[in-house]
């Protein structure tokens, strides 16, 4: 009986982490970076996520957002308490230049501070 419960918790904190990052944006095939950095501030509630699809839509947290909507939106979000800093989660094949509209929004909005999240191979 006890063999059974030590297993099962086991399994639980086996796939437990795996459930925690999906709550906080859109899912996107992140691209690949050997020396990636740990960023535990990009799953903390007040964080900044934008995320951009491969097919080119752009979604502020889990809501999907017009791309000239995005610095009212980023200026509201720190003037509630976010920190300065926004967190670009981008599909490895989303198109460069989709990419570079939204660094220009997010710059218009007075945000310099960027950090893209990627995957370690």
């Amino acid at each position: 009986m006890w063999g059974f419960l030590i297993i099962m918790l086991a399994l639980l904190f086996m796939f437990l982490p795996i459930t925690t990052d999906t709550h906080r944006s859109v899912p996107v095939d992140r691209p690949q970076a050997y020396h990636s950095d740990s960023m535990p501030g990009a799953l903390s509630e007040d964080a900044i996520q934008i995320s951009v699809t491969r097919d080119g839509q752009v979604y502020f947290g889990k809501d999907r957002i017009m791309l000239q909507h995005l610095p009212e939106e980023i200026r509201q979000g720190v003037r509630n308490g976010a920190a300065n800093r926004i967190y670009l989660n981008v599909d490895a094949r989303a198109k460069y230049g989709e990419i570079i509209a939204v660094l220009v929004q997010i710059r218009l909005a007075g945000i310099e501070n960027v950090s893209f999240l990627t995957e370690k191979p």
